[in-house]
């Protein structure tokens, strides 16, 4: 990536009326506007778990209630996703980026001044599309460079996402004890949403490719029911049991609506997740590995604050840190994550990106294990994490960057944002059935789950690594022998 690379009018390429006039920009530029937008996002998504708990007492919302928060975000991102980039890929990836940004910037001033709980929770689901500017930001990428460049453009993006999730979760406590009011320290994420609006619209250029294509609503709609209904089953099978029939109504009913939605979505002629790259050949392996990665990452990000915070003379296990001891522990493994990320590109050249992914998830496995049975040292604990973030970061960067480097032509867009749905739909899923997990284990008259709960958990999480890192190693494999068959 050189900084004489040139981004100027390309020759026998149309512009839009109303596209910004960003003159000759070096192509190092654009990148560099584009990590600072995601590293804007990384800090929003790392910012808010600190002031979780002071926004329950703000507002008097019961930590059962509290869980919706990132819930609905969750929910909002899964259906959001596939829908901006698909929008990205007709109409442009950067004017789809700018609406995500601003998007995002309302939902973040929503939730600093609404009067109560549920206003909050229209912020959060504002928030979704969130997680679409990457996708959608790898395909301005793509659009403008392609190899090894292609691939050091997207590791940074991955690292400065990483890397701004462990900025927002280190400063936003001490800038509570600071300001000294939750609600206006919530601000800070609207601000910096504010600036990334403006530098998508006035800095960055938009995307040369476009795919003629209709929005698939119907889709969407039924995405978001499938989703709502299973969720329910699931966030209630800890109040009801997981035989009960309002558990399995839900979860049973939201599968049929899957079901029916899957078949929607195959026949349709421009649907909104292209269930086509879960047959293809070259796309189906990460799209898996995807899904269960996001089963791993997200499903692990509660259970390990709670067992760091529980206090071992109470309830037997646990460290008993507190808050700004706990985002010390938790730096380093998001330091970890940053620094796989930043040498996903530079391994990839040793051993290529399909051997980057299976190291990243047998890394993630290992640790996942280690925390599961060593768990009685807090510096094992720091140690595996540490192991485990290194995985994440590995994937962070590795499997945006084969998925965009595999997709058909013109659908990079929309490969990148069935990637993100995946992934996320994955931490939604996680964040129920976890939770569900763990209350499943605290026993009659106690408020905690016991210590098995936690070692059932990190085994689940090292469990769906390993199926990752079977189905990456399988299907490669088998492509590898028939083309010496051949």
């Amino acid at each position: 990536m050189t900084s004489e690379t040139q981004l100027g009018p390309r020759p026998g390429v149309a512009h839009e009326p109303g596209s910004p006039a960003v003159g000759r920009l070096s192509l190092r530029s654009v990148v560099g506007f584009l990590a600072f937008v995601e590293l804007v996002s990384g800090m929003v998504q790392g910012y808010y778990s600190p002031l979780l708990a002071g926004l329950a007492s703000a507002l008097h919302v019961g930590a059962g209630p509290l869980n919706w928060f990132n819930s609905v975000q969750l929910l909002a991102a899964a259906v959001s996703v596939p829908i901006f980039a698909a929008l990205g890929d007709r109409v442009g990836h950067r004017r789809m980026l700018t609406v995500a940004v601003w998007a995002v910037a309302v939902g973040a001033i929503l939730i600093v001044v609404a009067p109560s709980f549920p206003i909050v929770l229209l912020g959060r689901v504002l928030q979704g599309p969130l997680a679409a500017w990457i996708a959608l930001e790898i395909a301005l990428v793509r659009d403008k460079a392609s190899g090894h460049t292609a691939h050091r453009a997207i590791g940074l993006l991955a690292s400065s996402l990483t890397a701004g999730a462990l900025i927002g979760g280190l400063v936003s406590g001490p800038l509570d004890g600071l300001i000294g009011d939750v609600r206006l320290t919530m601000a800070i994420p609207a601000v910096l949403a504010i600036i990334c609006g403006f530098v998508t619209m006035f800095l960055i250029p938009e995307s040369t490719t476009r795919a003629s294509r209709t929005i698939d609503w119907i889709g969407a709609v039924g995405l978001s029911v499938a989703l709502v209904l299973v969720l329910l089953g699931l966030i209630g099978a800890h109040r009801s049991g997981w035989t009960a029939p309002s558990t399995l109504g839900g979860v049973g009913l939201g599968l049929v609506v899957l079901a029916v939605w899957v078949w929607w979505e195959r026949r349709t002629a421009s649907p909104l997740v292209d269930m086509r790259l879960f047959t293809d050949r070259k796309m189906w392996p990460a799209m898996v590995a995807a899904l269960l990665f996001g089963l791993s990452l997200f499903g692990n990000q509660v259970p390990i604050v709670t067992f760091l915070a529980a206090k071992p003379d109470v309830v037997g296990y646990g460290f008993g840190l507190s808050p700004r001891s706990i985002s010390l522990v938790l730096a380093v493994n998001l330091v970890a994550a940053v620094i796989g990320s930043s040498l996903c590109a530079r391994i990839a050249t040793i051993i290529g990106l399909r051997g980057v992914l299976p190291l990243g998830a047998g890394t993630m496995a290992v640790g996942f294990v280690g925390l599961a049975v060593l768990h009685q040292s807090l510096a094992v604990v720091v140690g595996v994490l540490a192991l485990t973030g290194f995985g994440v970061g590995l994937l962070l960067g590795g499997l945006p960057s084969y998925i965009s480097e595999v997709a058909p032509a013109g659908r990079i867009g929309t490969a990148s944002g069935t990637y993100s749905t995946v992934k996320v739909l994955g931490g939604a899923i996680a964040t129920a059935v976890i939770g569900a997990l763990l209350s499943s284990f605290v026993p009659a008259g106690g408020t905690a789950p016991t210590v098995t709960g936690y070692t059932v958990v990190w085994f689940a999480c090292a469990a769906s690594a390993l199926v990752s890192l079977g189905v990456l190693a399988l299907a490669w494999s088998r492509r590898r022998t028939g083309r010496r068959a051949i």
